[in-house]
């Protein structure tokens, strides 16, 4: 019953592009300001969920209103259109069935073949048939186009009418009531759609005054709730919402325009409505255009699952702020232990044009010396014969082993690399070592090596007046080739505070850097495996509960933890950082705080390490004062959310792991005087369970899960 009933409201919330419950239910209930054409809109959707559901389709696409949302557009428009009899009643009902099946078909199609979405181009092909059926029968009486109006709404503009009776239109209500109904739920749900209906209305009215002036309100309306659809799709909802989404918004208008003038010459010789073709038309053809582009920066196609415009902006935003430099292969530096950048990218010496993109390293004592003594002997430097290491699995494509090290303030520019070992990691990406101690390598071309794996030692060869390792990505294996700009995947930078984790970074000038090594203990707490179960007690204020977890995965091999208060948070690990990519659910449940304590955590220990990393605002903030912001969204964002973390430091062997973090909403501009913080922290014990997660927030009781002993972990 649960899933019927929520395909049903999914349905009629998939008409405005929204995924929200409440939203249908008032959607479906307006539809009834019409009572025949809210019960045989009700049939609609009803009769093709249970098609679906008997032959078997996909229940997660049931559910959301994938094969509903079409049934109640055709059984609103034919009660729209024609006067309904026992008769026409039953041909409804038959073309309900067609419709599912043409839904089906072009939904699958469009998405297999072009990767678009279906839209309402099945109601609007099976409504065409339709209306050509009836003229089989001349006793069926067409309605026409025509509108209820109000005296007690007089005091209205005229304009502002058109505006709530195109919303109308869209669920084809000949109300203005259920328009403004829409219009306040609309509002409800997403400032940037709202913002959109009077952007797309708006542009529309200017270009049929200057296209078409002698056209009445009829075309006024049916242009209008076109151009509005047409601005749900590519402002926000099909595409990232952002400034350049509500210039395309403009555009769109004056196609809409165009193409609903073109269709009503064509189709009102032959009885045709018009229906929502203009909408399907633009923005079918826009979306696939926009595929075809060098550069997919602007105008970003939704990659995701989609929620409201806010939550597309919020999500897409966080995604590219911690994963902007994201790669498939994840890169480590090539030494072991703590080594200063004594020349970075776009150095002052040698790394200019084509080669800019390398790296020299140094190790340096506390005095910030490279070497002891006088340093007039290569022996003199600390880095002098230390290990260097691969940086990723490889074979090794190129050594040079055979050149002598030079003497202190020499160099032997003709041999410029000295001795090197370069590496094909494959996908075109190559490292090269350079100015390696002679005789000291440890692999020959064609062997397979692995990251971390000794592949020679530091030396002072080649254009080295003192000793220091030589580091790049490189496209090909041919020495001295032009330098990649690609990224370290992960590692530790030393500061006087302690450490800050960089990820898929590049070591800057001067910073002393050294690899992650894995924590044993830390490692077992997070490297959750399919299959593992957690059980917490959740405790807030007076108010306890129990909270289960499993690790389960979807059909695309993402893993992701369920809880049973009705929660989901996806995950993942790539190389030594654990990931929390994603939550959906309940904000009250253990794994709400659990997604906040680890959104990144590096699968280490050093005492004081820190890192920061950002959270959708949709996450972390649901009030008046985040929507109020969100009018603002597409012009800068007003309010950001983050987390500052850190590892504390351990008293004694025995004290628990603890990673603290304290969360942060700020605002900026017209909301600069907005800030609110959570303190919370996370343990773990020494058996690798995570043990306990504590939450203090201002004003509100403190929230504390404890882990209870009924956990079970796959080894």
């Amino acid at each position: 019953m649960k899933l019927f009933v929520d395909s049903i409201l999914f349905s009629y919330a998939q008409i405005f592009f929204c995924n929200r419950r409440w939203f249908g239910a008032v959607v479906a209930l307006a539809t009834f300001a019409v009572p025949q054409l809210g019960l045989v809109a009700l049939l609609g959707v009803s009769l093709s969920n249970v098609i679906a559901y008997v032959l078997k389709f996909d229940e997660t696409k049931i559910r959301n209103g994938f094969y509903g949302f079409n049934g109640i557009l055709f059984g609103a428009a034919a009660v729209f259109y024609f006067e309904l009899t026992l008769f026409l009643l039953v041909l409804v009902c038959i073309f309900i069935i067609i419709t599912f099946f043409v839904s089906a078909v072009l939904e699958h199609h469009l998405a297999s073949v072009f990767n678009l979405p279906g839209l309402s181009l099945p109601f609007v092909v099976t409504l065409y048939m339709f209306v050509i059926f009836l003229t089989n029968y001349d006793f069926i009486q067409y309605k026409g186009f025509a509108f209820e109006d109000y005296s007690f709404l007089g005091f209205l503009p005229p304009l502002v009418k058109t505006y709530f009776k195109s919303l109308a239109l869209v669920v084809f209500q000949s109300s203005i009531l259920p328009g403004i109904v829409f219009c306040v739920v609309i509002l409800f749900f997403s400032r940037v759609m709202f913002i959109l209906s009077i952007v797309g209305f708006a542009a529309n009215y200017l270009f049929v005054q200057l296209l078409f002036q002698h056209q009445g309100e009829s075309f006024l309306i049916l242009s209008g709730f076109n151009s509005v659809l047409t601005a749900f799709a590519l402002g926000g909802n099909l595409i990232i919402p952002s400034r350049k989404s509500f210039v395309l918004t403009v555009i769109a208008a004056l196609m809409v325009v165009i193409v609903t003038g073109f269709f009503m010459k064509v189709l009102s010789p032959k009885g045709l409505p018009l229906l929502v073709l203009p909408f399907n038309f633009v923005t079918l053809s826009v979306l696939y255009s926009l595929k075809f582009r060098k550069d997919q920066s602007d105008l970003v196609l939704l990659y995701f699952q989609p929620g409201s415009p806010e939550e597309n902006y919020y999500y897409h935003h966080t995604r590219l702020a911690r994963f902007d430099r994201f790669k498939t292969i994840v890169p480590e530096l090539p030494f072991f232990g703590k080594w200063t950048v004594s020349q970075g990218h776009n150095g002052a010496i040698t790394h200019k044009e084509k080669w800019q993109h390398a790296w020299d390293f140094v190790v340096k004592d506390n005095e910030g010396s490279d070497f002891s003594g006088t340093g007039s002997s290569v022996t003199d430097y600390h880095c002098f014969k230390l290990p260097v290491v691969a940086v990723l699995d490889g074979t090794v494509a190129l050594v040079v082993e055979s050149l002598a090290n030079n003497d202190i303030g020499e160099m032997d520019l003709k041999s410029n690399w000295g001795n090197t070992v370069i590496i094909d990691h494959g996908q075109g990406i190559f490292s090269s070592t350079s100015h390696l101690d002679p005789s000291s390598t440890k692999v020959k071309v064609g062997e397979s090596v692995k990251k971390g794996d000794v592949i020679a030692r530091c030396g002072n060869s080649g254009r080295s007046p003192t000793p220091h390792l030589h580091f790049q990505f490189q496209p090909t294996d041919r020495l001295g080739d032009n330098t990649l700009d690609y990224p370290i995947g992960h590692y530790l930078e030393k500061n006087n505070d302690g450490y800050m984790l960089h990820t898929f970074d590049v070591p800057a000038q001067n910073m002393e850097v050294q690899n992650i090594e894995v924590h044993k203990i830390i490692q077992r707490a997070f490297e959750l495996k399919y299959g593992d179960k957690m059980v917490f007690d959740c405790a807030t204020g007076e108010d306890s509960r129990r909270e289960e977890w499993e690790v389960r995965t979807d059909i695309y091999n993402n893993l992701f933890i369920q809880s049973s208060a009705g929660a989901t948070a996806y995950f993942v690990i790539v190389g030594k950082i654990f990931y929390m990519t994603d939550f959906m659910g309940k904000r009250d449940s253990a794994l709400y705080w659990f997604y906040l304590m680890s959104v990144r955590v590096p699968l280490c220990y050093e005492p004081n390490l820190r890192w920061d990393d950002r959270y959708p605002l949709s996450k972390v903030m649901n009030n008046l004062l985040r929507y109020t912001s969100e009018f603002l969204l597409v012009f800068n964002p007003q309010i950001k959310a983050g987390g500052s973390f850190r590892f504390k430091e351990r008293s004694s062997e025995a004290e628990e792991y603890t990673i603290a973090n304290t969360i942060s909403a700020k605002g900026s501009g017209l909301f600069s005087f907005f800030k609110k913080t959570w303190e919370g922290e996370l343990s773990i014990d020494r058996k690798g369970s995570i043990k306990q997660i504590s939450i203090v927030s201002p004003n509100k009781p403190r929230i504390c899960i404890t882990a209870n002993a009924l956990e079970e972990k796959k080894e």
